[in-house]
């Protein structure tokens, strides 16, 4: 039989999480990332029980502002509470908006430049500076950022992260530490040259 056949293939942490909505009212104040603290997964029996002893942290899987439909279902894991199936995560107030991205501008996510800003968050936790500096570009050439100096500032310590090293490198010296205004002056023509590379400019 086909794998989809299969008794049980449907029944994920999320799918499973709408049922433990569903059968304890307590599950309801939860967002689906802060689940895990307060309830843990039981491989074996496919379902989440009460957690009876340690906090625990919850995290949700990266999702690139490039993949669409999944970005913006993983922010409203985030805001949304007690959701019993895909609709309730698109319901606000009332209203059940045809996509998640729809559910999230009706939340006011995408207001401003939040929903980069979150981006750039999330992605710090994983992502080399390199990488961040990459992705900030794209954002800079791709999205409508309202205000790229502030979406810098809030950042440039992570967009610079992997700098301090390559001076160190550079000069041979391991414990050398640059200011913070020296890394911001190395950072900023580093994004530059990205954005030159693909006729763009600062």
């Amino acid at each position: 039989p086909s794998i989809i056949n299969q008794p049980g293939v449907h029944e994920t942490m999320f799918t499973r999480w709408y049922q433990a909505n569903r059968d304890h009212v307590e599950a309801n104040t939860l967002t689906y990332e802060e689940f895990p603290s307060s309830w843990v997964w039981n491989q074996k029996q496919k379902k989440w029980k009460m957690r009876q002893q340690q906090i625990c942290i919850g995290r949700l899987y990266y999702a690139h502002p490039y993949s669409g439909e999944r970005y913006y279902l993983r922010m409203l894991l985030t805001k949304v509470r007690g959701a019993k199936c895909y609709e309730d995560i698109r319901t606000v107030n009332g209203i059940v908006h045809p996509t998640f991205k729809s559910a999230c501008l009706a939340l006011g996510l995408l207001d401003d430049d939040n929903e980069w800003d979150a981006a750039l968050t999330a992605a710090s936790t994983w992502a080399s500076g390199a990488q961040l500096q990459n992705m900030f570009c794209s954002m800079l050439m791709f999205f409508e950022v309202t205000n790229a100096y502030e979406l810098w500032e809030n950042h440039w310590f992570d967009l610079t992260d992997d700098l301090q090293k390559r001076v160190r490198r550079q000069i041979g010296v391991g414990n050398i530490r640059r200011e913070d205004c020296e890394l911001i002056k190395i950072g900023l023509p580093e994004i530059e040259h990205i954005l030159n590379q693909n006729g763009r400019s600062l």
